[in-house]
């Protein structure tokens, strides 16, 4: 069965997701640390920033990294999981949603 790994936002009271991997689709099996390493490395490729703090990396969704988070309603933006309003954009990410994607007002 495929699982998947989630990135959250370290931000405090941000609902911001991503969902940077999914796994046990290929038949390889993946140490924890490798699946999170992929999981990291594909959240900054889509805008998410990467921080350290108490020795371990956390993440600051985009929203929240430009001054325009955190984000508070969910929706279907599939780099924050933050609302689209209009414009087919993400409120919070400004991330551009194809229209018959976005769904929202």
């Amino acid at each position: 069965m495929p699982t998947g790994v989630a990135v959250v936002c370290d931000t405090d009271d941000c609902l911001a997701v991503y969902l940077a991997v999914t796994t046990g689709n290929d038949g390889d099996e993946r140490s924890a640390d490798e699946v999170s390493q992929i999981a990291r490395k594909v959240a900054e490729c889509d805008a998410w920033v990467i921080g350290f703090g108490f020795r371990q990396p956390v993440m600051t969704c985009p929203g929240c990294a430009d001054g325009r988070g955190p984000v508070r309603e969910r929706g279907v933006c599939k780099r924050c999981m933050g609302r689209v309003g209009s414009g087919a954009k993400c409120v919070y990410c400004l991330q551009q949603m194809e229209p018959s994607h976005a769904g929202e007002d």
